[in-house]
């Protein structure tokens, strides 16, 4: 299965929501792996760093938000697809070897679930989950010459709107995340709840890792809400790709020295 077909396997068509699907990781020049369909993980483990999360039944007025490390991510999205909701890829960021944001492990992720995926069926209209990378600005690696710079934020404009959600009868989004952030978003993310809480969706969080109920917050006003200089701001220091998304390789400085002989 090549990037563009496993793609399609996350977005499909049908799908309301594959419109905000990223296909950035997705695309050439990622490493292929071979599909290895994994179990499904006990539900009550007691490893808590592999636990699947148990959402509970399916609720067609809640969408969850996963913001959670790597491939926890898409494994979550992969326990609510369980329960019928579709898991949507927002990894809006590129492999490359010399990356300083590890994707590898996303990537296998996503190819080792694409079976079950595809088995499950699951509805055209039901809930979404969008799948975030908590690591995307943290880098494993200092950003460096010759090394590829595949940090990435969100914006409000790589989600539905309000408004769209309610009219597809989403009253409710539910925010995964560790509980050592207690109850504030990470600052990109809080640009787009925050929007939302306003238009009318109720926003809760939840540690899936943990003991406790999704509980309600209300989203703090994060710096340069709704400014018309937010986007650039956020997007200084980063690197586009020209195949869209995030990722560039850094520049090695000339070595190169002028001077009158």
């Amino acid at each position: 299965m090549d990037g563009s077909q496993l793609f399609e396997v996350w977005a499909p068509e049908e799908s309301v929501w594959s419109r905000w699907a990223k296909p950035a990781l997705f695309a050439g020049g990622a490493p292929v792996f071979a599909a290895q369909p994994v179990a499904p993980m006990p539900v009550h483990s007691t490893d808590q760093t592999t636990a699947s999360y148990d959402p509970g039944p399916l609720d067609t007025w809640t969408a969850f938000v996963v913001d959670m490390p790597g491939e926890r991510s898409v494994e979550i999205g992969m326990a609510l697809a369980r329960t019928g909701y579709r898991p949507v890829p927002l990894f809006n960021t590129a492999y490359n070897p010399s990356a300083i944001v590890a994707v590898e492990a996303i990537l296998k992720r996503l190819r080792d679930g694409a079976d079950e995926l595809q088995g499950l069926a699951i509805p055209a209209d039901t809930p979404p989950v969008f799948l975030l990378d908590a690591k995307r600005l943290e880098p494993g690696t200092p950003p460096q010459p010759g090394r590829f710079d595949n940090r990435w934020a969100v914006f409000p404009q790589d989600f539905p709107s309000a408004n769209f959600l309610l009219s597809n009868g989403i009253r409710r989004v539910v925010l995964l995340q560790e509980e050592r952030l207690q109850d504030k978003p990470r600052t990109d993310l809080a640009h787009v709840l925050l929007r939302w809480q306003q238009g009318g969706v109720e926003i809760y969080i939840q540690d899936p890792d943990g003991n406790m109920s999704p509980r309600p917050i209300q989203v703090e006003k994060p710096s340069a809400f709704r400014s018309l200089f937010y986007r650039t701001l956020t997007l200084t220091g980063l690197r586009r790709s020209s195949a869209g998304g995030f990722g560039s390789v850094i520049p090695i400085p000339s070595s190169g020295r002028s001077g009158f002989g």
